[in-house]
């Protein structure tokens, strides 16, 4: 007598969804590693683009003339413009990109508020981190000659009454860790993910953020930056492969920020 094959449990295939929806929480990612790539650019270029010419635009409108419109213009509130519409509209293409594909920015890991979990992962991640930090910093003075006293120019200089720290606050430690996840281990991280393995996804997705910094120094490459930028963003990019989510990353990078705030700004140390 034959056994009635329909009385076997069905083999399960729920790891592969269950995977899936722990990254984007059901939200369709519905674009890949080539739109990715090209919507990150974009949103990247009209951001500084944009903001830089609303910025100059404004400078215009405050000074009688070209002097005062340079010193406004490179004054606190003036930088505070710039990177408040930059990072505003980088986020803002991303998410009419996302509107566009019929998802949201829970696809990117905005699925859920921020938990305490996000908070332990950050704290741990952000040891790993500054360890990383220092073996590498060592290894690249002494074996390539990697001039570590370089300064990375943040654009926020003669910071003194209250007023001025908050708004340089906001522009360091809030604006970037929120804007820069959403773009790069969020929407670019991503889009790439979903053809490459991790290993590949996390090196090209922080070879792109350490590549942008590499050019924030006044005396040629910042290569102190980049590599300091390379080793946050593979960090950054783990915790957003393990948690599903970019809290934890934004805690960390936010964290990171916030330091060098503190030591610049509060108590006057020039790191």
């Amino acid at each position: 007598m034959s056994k009635d094959s329909s009385s076997k449990p069905a083999k399960s295939n729920t790891a592969a969804p269950v995977e899936s929806a722990k990254k984007s929480d059901g939200a369709p990612v519905s674009w890949g590693p080539a739109s990715a790539i090209i919507v990150s650019i974009v949103s990247f270029i009209v951001g500084f683009v944009v903001a830089g010419g609303t910025a100059y635009l404004v400078a215009g409108l405050m000074g009688s003339s070209q002097q005062q419109a340079n010193d406004w213009l490179n004054s606190v509130y003036g930088q505070f413009l710039f990177v408040l519409l930059a990072e505003g509209l980088v986020v803002g293409t991303v998410v009419f990109f996302l509107h566009r594909r019929k998802t949201s920015l829970r696809a990117v890991g905005f699925h859920r508020s921020p938990i305490a979990s996000d908070v332990g992962f950050a704290l741990i991640g952000f040891v790993v981190y500054f360890i990383a930090l220092i073996a590498a910093t060592a290894f690249a003075q002494h074996l390539f000659k990697v001039n570590i006293d370089q300064k990375q120019e943040l654009g926020f200089d003669n910071v003194a009454t209250a007023g001025q720290k908050l708004v340089t606050f906001i522009s360091l430690v809030v604006l970037p860790p929120l804007a820069e996840e959403t773009l790069f281990r969020g929407f670019l991280y991503t889009g790439l993910r979903k053809k490459l393995p991790y290993i590949w996804t996390a090196l090209f997705v922080s070879l792109a953020f350490a590549s942008l910094h590499l050019m924030e120094g006044s005396q040629g490459l910042l290569w102190i930056a980049g590599i300091d930028t390379f080793i946050l963003s593979m960090v950054l990019c783990y915790l957003r492969e393990k948690t599903g989510n970019l809290w934890a990353g934004i805690l960390v990078h936010a964290l990171k920020n916030g330091l060098a705030f503190t030591f610049l700004y509060i108590i006057g140390v020039n790191v």
